[in-house]
Parts: C-alpha cells; structure tokens; sequence
C-alpha cells in the first residue's frame, strides 16, 4: 500500500520560478519510495488556498509536504493550529527567507533530496508555535520602525553581507523612522513592563527576514519558550548612535534593547499598532495576548 501524500505547491514563493523547477524531482523521489503524491497548487483567485484545500482533503492523506516559503507555511499552521488538525507536515523551503528552514534544519540551505530523504524515513518531532490573538505563527511576531527594515533590506546584500546587512540598512534608516514610537505596557509571565519602543520581537528562530541576529541566535523551537526582544525609542542622536552601537554588538543588556524568554505575553499599546507574523501583515491592535502552545506541530525532521 503506497503511503498517500499531499503536496500543496506555491509556484510565487522566491525567486527564479525555482518551486517549478524541482517540482518533478520532488514527485519522482517520492512516488519512486513508495509514496503516491497528489499536487495542488495555490491559485487564490481560483479558491485554491492551503485553507480550502487541507480543509477539504487533509483526510484523505497521511502526510501534508508544503512546497513553498515562511509565509506558505504561515497560512498552513494557521489551518492546522485553527482546525486542530494534527497531521505530520514536511516543509520544503523555496521562499526569499526561509527563516524558519534555518531553525529547524540548522542548516542556512538544504536540498530538496534532503528534505525528501526525511519525509520519507518517517521521523517527526513536535515543535512550539506562538499564538498571537486569534491567529498563529511559526517563528516572529514582530511591530516597529524596525520591522519594515527586516523585510526591506535587499536579498544581494544580506547574501553579502549577513547581519551587517540588517544593522547598516537599520542605521541608514533610523533617522527617518526616529519619530515611530509606541507606549507599551506588557505582562510576560507576570512581570510588568512599561516605556516607549521602537520595535518589539517575539521569535522562535535563528534567524529573522533572511539573516541570523545575534539577539536571538540561541532560539530552539521545542524548548516551550519564544525570545521577546524589546528595543527602547532613542530620545535624542546621541542615544540613537548609542542604540546602533548595541544592535551591532547584538548587545541584550544595554540601555536600549532588553531580552527575556516568555511562555505568555500581553500587551497593552495606547494607538493601534501593525504587526508582522512570519512575513505576513497582521492586524493593527491595541492588545495583543501572545502565548506559546508547546509540541503543536508535528514536522518531519531528523533532530
């Protein structure tokens, strides 16, 4: 009996057409290992959504393969996580980012023979997703100046340049983001906070908008803990240059940026804020209650 699989397929994910071009090799690894591979691709104007098309099929298959980048696997653990469906999910990464594949695979690229290798050996582990009001995300939360400059910078650059990248892009744009403030008061696991931020964090990755950051690099995704990074409005230049000093030390105890790991986090703003889970614009809030749900993802993976 071959084992039955569902592929769901982003051909828009990264750059170059590269889901299509190693679609075939995907099928053919699998359907030569005993597998039966049914491919639907993700077509939104046509009501092909990984929403419709695990909803109405998820039973009817033993195993989800997802082909396609963070924001493709953001919509799909948002079916899962909403739905409680507990399906063992393989992730082939072919977005610009990819940073949850350098997470879980902790490696910066993987073949796709790799990845195949391991759905077809049948080893899963369980690992943490965050919970961001009504929605779900695998690995950032994130609101703040800051925020647009983690998607922003140029994919040449960071290729180049790594996390310099992120820190020179930010530098050359704080000044124009100087006056982007929120007033926050947060609870994480009972302890009060209170100040002016700049941008905030919640991650479960090694890396963030394609780079690895020193401020979370220590990130595992089954320890039941998401990092939360807060970064304090600078007042002044002076405090400005002291705050691009601390984001290239990736300096956690300074004046400007604080770290701490949380299981559950609330968070008050005084304007409606926007957010960004994994990629993907959120919506704007005045409280956010973020908690992490422990093992609630099975994947497959070797580690």
């Amino acid at each position: 009996m071959r084992r039955k699989i569902l592929l769901i397929c982003n051909g828009n994910a990264g750059l170059g057409g590269n889901v299509s071009k190693s679609l075939f090799d995907i099928i053919q690894i699998l359907s030569e290992n005993g597998c039966e591979v049914t491919v639907f691709p993700i077509v939104p104007s046509r009501g092909l959504t990984s929403e419709t098309i695990i909803r109405e099929k998820h039973s009817e298959f033993e195993s989800l393969v997802i082909c396609g980048g963070d924001g493709t696997l953001n919509h799909v653990i948002n079916v899962l996580a909403g739905d409680g469906i507990d399906i063992p999910i393989g992730y082939i990464p072919f977005g610009s980012t990819n940073d949850f594949a350098r997470t879980l695979y902790r490696k910066d690229r993987i073949s796709v023979k790799e990845i195949c290798r391991m759905i077809l050996r049948g080893r899963t582990k369980r690992y943490d997703i965050g919970a961001f009001n009504d929605e779900y995300f695998n690995y950032v939360a994130c609101f703040g100046a800051l925020t647009k400059v983690s998607y922003t910078t140029p994919r040449d650059l960071k290729n180049a340049f790594g996390y310099g990248a992120y820190v020179l892009n930010t530098l050359a744009v704080i000044p124009e983001d100087i006056n982007y403030v929120r007033h926050c008061r947060f609870i994480h696991d009972g302890i009060e906070e209170e100040g002016d931020y700049l941008a905030g964090f919640v991650s479960n990755s090694i890396s963030v908008a394609g780079i690895k950051n020193g401020l979370i690099g220590s990130s595992r995704i089954d320890d039941g803990c998401f990092e939360l990074t807060m970064v304090r409005h600078p007042e002044n230049v002076k405090e400005t240059a002291e705050l691009g000093s601390e984001l290239i030390g990736a300096n956690m105890d300074e004046k400007h940026i604080s770290h701490w790991q949380v299981k559950h986090l609330e968070m008050f703003f005084d304007e409606e804020t926007p957010w960004t889970l994994d990629g993907e614009d959120a919506k704007n809030t005045l409280h956010v209650v973020i908690d992490v749900l422990p093992a609630k993802i099975r994947i497959f993976a070797d580690r």
